[in-house]
C-alpha cells in the first residue's frame, strides 16, 4: 500500500490487533523500501494546553468521527502488514503544527 507523510490510516496495534487511527510521519520518499512506517497514534482523549499534540477536527478530509489529537509523544514504528487502510489526510496547517510538535518531541527545535 502506498503511504504518504500526513496520511491518516487505520492500524491494527498491539497483540490483540485493536484498530486505531494513526498519522504517517515517515518521509514519503522512502516509498515501500522499509518493512515498517513511522507513525503517531491519534486519540479522542483531548489534553488541554499540550502544544505537542495537534488537534484534528472530524471532517471529510481527516476521515475521523470525533475531535482528536495526534500523540507526537508516542511515535512508533508500525509494521506495514498491520496497516489496514488510509481514511484521510492532514491539511497543510495541521501538517505544519505536526512538524513543529515533532521538532520539540525529538529535541530538534532550535531557539
Amino acid at each position: 500500500m502506498a503511504l504518504k507523510r500526513g496520511d491518516i490510516a487505520i492500524v491494527a496495534q498491539g497483540e490483540l490487533g485493536r484498530p486505531r487511527p494513526v498519522v504517517i510521519v515517515q518521509a514519503g520518499e522512502l516509498g515501500e523500501m522499509t518493512t515498517s512506517v513511522l507513525a503517531c497514534p491519534i486519540t479522542s482523549t483531548l489534553m488541554e494546553r499540550l502544544s505537542i499534540r495537534p488537534t484534528l477536527q472530524p471532517d471529510g478530509n481527516s476521515g475521523l468521527r470525533v475531535q482528536s489529537q495526534i500523540m507526537t509523544d508516542k511515535l512508533f514504528a508500525a509494521r506495514r502488514d498491520r496497516i489496514r487502510r488510509v481514511i484521510g489526510a492532514l491539511d497543510a496547517p495541521t501538517r505544519e503544527q505536526l512538524d513543529r510538535a515533532l521538532l520539540i518531541v525529538l529535541g530538534l527545535a532550535r531557539s
